[in-house]
């Protein structure tokens, strides 16, 4: 009997246990809960941290002072690539709308879904004129072509305007899986970028230098545009013997005609700081002296300079009308004050087997076709920094290649090389349609890498450092050296001019070759506009979203050999490992209780 009541209270006992701890974990539980929502925490636990949003990422999203809606229409049944790309942008957009705070929302819409073939072509050409993607999803050879399409674009909503935004960046040639972890890597970037351009106030001023024959506002009317964007954009004459420059001051130099010059050269170098920086594209006449003491001084007064410029004159229309022409020296006078920044253009023109074609007629068939041209290289940009870092090919058009100088003062970072099988022509250069009849011989393009674009940061000393009669006759401040700056040469002016129609109605996008498209039936477009975009924000743009660029994330593929040749393995381990484990489990239970309730 007292044995009975002492089991009886050991019970008793037990079950209070079991019921105090039930009752302590069910609180525990609760007050996780309860503190989960106000004191919230995310863990970036990944190698390369691609969920950890930039400093300057933040910075965007503290500018936001009104919705922004993001509608993805990369959605609904997708091959495995492209449902990687959707993965990784739903987890980059929660990043953005836990760092927003508020006013960042998104959604995924197939639009695509249950629509007859009429409409969705009419959908498919809607979006295409809207700026955004359309891919139809590769297929093996001996697959039948399927009707399916992707959309992997997206449009962004701020303010009663509409963004679009392309998450796919794909390059001819290169499989889709690195195309993918490409577009993943730039995911940030990317969606940064939009919102840049949503927010935009256009604080920071740039502009085109003219004067001396420089492209005209229609020859960059398309990456002008884009500029735009981002940027208060304007034009400026530094000719001092135009009009157009002169008038600007006109009302200043009058009120003191004995120093007149003197006035204007103070005026246009004051004028220059007023921009963060400054394009010279194209120049064809000579900048004369104190105009390249003027674009110094603003060098040494912190001011950014893209200088594309080449040293030899050929130009297709030439080559196009006459069959045949010869090469000469530019006379832009630049040359000098380059190599005093570091950077020698040479008197060349980079020939490459890896290169864009023009329009001809076949000497055998005498039809009409499109053939390579060895003068438009199309440049492998450099992976290994923000600017070029994930770009496709850049097409050039009778570029110079350069050298860069021993000056240990400045850091040279090649932007664009040309291909292995290339080599320069020295001036004077043939050029001559009779090339498209000349087999080509791979063994003689044994000169590699030419430079078509480098980047030049570090301490800069004034060219006219040493020449102080300069500074005398004007009798102006004088900087001598700046501790920190950086500019961008390149090597050919017509990289950022866009084609147009024949009567100069229609601008076409920059990068986009009209011939090239019109003989492949589709659109051949190069990212001439990306590289010189990230060119200008490298250099200009105050938030740094171009650092957002240098993130990597490494793309992690099984091994398809392996797999084929230990599937059976694997998929034996994958079948009885789990059944094993409840087993044993199962074995180890029943064991623990007999032992315990004996």
């Amino acid at each position: 009997m007292v044995e009975k009541k002492t089991n009886k209270a050991q019970a008793s006992r037990q079950k209070s246990k079991a019921l105090g701890g039930f009752f302590i974990v069910l609180a525990v539980i609760l007050a996780l809960n309860v503190g989960s929502d106000t004191i919230y925490q995310r863990f970036d636990l990944t190698k390369e941290k691609r969920y950890t949003l930039s400093e300057s990422t933040h910075r965007l999203l503290d500018k936001l002072d009104d919705n922004v809606f993001f509608t993805v229409y990369l959605d609904g049944d997708l091959p495995v690539e492209y449902n990687r790309l959707k993965t990784a942008t739903r987890d980059m957009l929660n990043e953005f709308r836990f760092a927003a705070g508020g006013n960042f929302d998104f959604e995924f819409n197939d639009v695509l879904a249950n629509k007859e073939i009429d409409e969705k072509r009419q959908i498919l050409q809607q979006f295409y004129k809207q700026g955004m993607q359309i891919e139809r999803p590769e297929t093996k050879p001996d697959e039948t072509p399927t009707e399916k399409y992707i959309i992997p674009s997206a449009m962004v909503y701020y303010k009663g305007k509409e963004y679009p935004l392309n998450l796919l960046k794909r390059e001819f040639g290169r499989p889709l899986e690195e195309d993918i972890n490409g577009s993943i890597e730039l995911l940030e970037y990317e969606i940064g970028n939009v919102l840049r351009k949503c927010i935009a106030g256009r604080e920071v001023k740039i502009a085109f230098v003219d004067g001396h024959g420089e492209l005209d506002p229609i020859q960059v009317a398309d990456v002008a545009k884009e500029l735009s964007d981002f940027y208060s954009l304007e034009r400026i004459n530094i000719n001092i013997n135009d009009t157009a420059c002169t008038k600007l001051f006109a009302q200043e130099m009058s009120q003191d005609p004995e120093h007149a010059s003197e006035i204007l050269i103070a005026s246009l170098i004051k004028k220059l700081k007023t921009y963060r920086g400054i394009i010279i594209a194209k120049p064809v006449y000579p900048f004369k002296e104190v105009e390249k003491f003027i674009l110094d001084q603003y060098v040494m007064s912190g001011g950014k300079v893209i200088w594309l410029v080449e040293s030899l004159i050929a130009e297709m229309d030439s080559v196009a009308k006459y069959g045949r022409v010869m090469t000469a020296n530019h006379n832009h006078n630049l040359d000098d004050l380059l190599f005093h920044y570091g950077v020698k253009v040479q008197p060349t023109l980079i020939q490459d087997l890896q290169s864009n074609g023009i329009p001809a007629i076949n000497q055998e068939t005498n039809k009409p076709g499109f053939f390579p041209w060895l003068y438009y290289p199309l440049f492998n940009p450099a992976d290994d920094n923000a600017i070029t870092r994930n770009l496709e090919s850049v097409w050039g058009r009778y570029v110079s290649s350069m050298d860069t100088t021993a000056r240990r003062s400045l850091k040279k970072t090649v932007l664009l090389k040309s291909s292995r099988e290339s080599r320069v022509a020295h001036n004077p250069v043939l050029i001559s349609l009779d090339l498209l009849k000349v087999p080509v011989d791979p063994a003689n393009f044994n000169d590699p890498g030419q430079i078509a674009a480098v980047l030049v940061e570090g301490s800069f000393r004034s060219s006219f450092a040493m020449r102080r009669g300069m500074t005398r006759n004007f009798d102006i401040p004088f900087v001598d050296s700046i501790g920190n700056n950086s500019m961008i040469v390149i090597g050919d002016g017509d990289m950022i001019s866009n084609q147009m129609s024949a009567d100069r109605s229609q601008i076409y996008p920059l990068g986009y070759d009209k011939y090239a498209s019109q003989s492949f039936g589709e659109p051949v477009e190069f990212a001439n506009k990306k590289f010189f975009l990230n060119c200008v924000d490298y250099l200009c743009d105050e938030t740094n979203l171009i650092e957002v660029r240098s993130k990597e994330v490494v793309l992690r593929l099984l091994d398809k050999g392996k797999i084929k040749a230990e599937r059976n393995k694997w998929q034996w381990l994958n079948m009885g490992l789990p059944i094993l484990i409840i087993a044993l489990f199962g074995l180890g239970n029943a064991w623990y209780r007999r032992r315990k309730w004996q």
